[in-house]
């Protein structure tokens, strides 16, 4: 029969091999996961028109009326949302992203956010949609506050438009 010392040294090393690829967690992919218990959905927009001024030109600024849900256990602190606007034929003329404080939303019914966004190019007819993006494209991901925030830290912020 061979004998084998016991070393406990050798054998923590051992157990730390065998079970810190389980353990370990993606920070990446848990912020994906978290992200994906999140839905957003269009209440309605109003188109704010401002006339010219003696220090500037007329502009635009478009309020809209988002609400966010949350199915989830472990929520974020805040949320990148997705909002396209297209022309009247449904083509996407541009994309912007909205970082939304979600601190405390839970389970249920959802809490509603004004959102405020002005610099886009809206015409009579155009529309809006907006959604959670999940997942999320690699190549992406550093334009998401809560990947640069990380799971366990607070990205912050306000809403608004990006």
């Amino acid at each position: 029969m061979i004998r084998i010392p016991f070393r406990p040294a050798l054998l923590s090393v051992l157990l730390a091999l065998v079970l810190a690829p389980g353990c370990a967690r993606d920070p990446i992919a848990e912020i994906e996961s978290r992200r994906a218990r999140y839905s957003a959905s269009l209440g309605g927009f109003v188109v704010r028109e401002y006339p010219a001024a003696e220090q500037g030109a007329a502009r635009q600024e478009i309020l809209l009326d988002v609400l966010v849900q949350f199915d989830g256990r472990e929520p974020l602190d805040g949320l990148t949302l997705d909002l396209s606007m297209a022309d009247g034929a449904g083509r996407e003329k541009t994309r912007r992203l909205l970082w939304v404080d979600v601190t405390g939303l839970g389970k249920g019914p959802g809490r509603q956010y004004s959102l405020v966004v002005d610099d886009l190019p809206y015409q009579a007819g155009d529309g809006f949609w907006v959604e959670v993006r999940s997942p999320v494209p690699a190549a992406e991901r550093g334009e998401y506050r809560e990947f640069a925030a990380g799971p366990g830290e607070r990205a912050g912020g306000q809403a608004g438009g990006g």
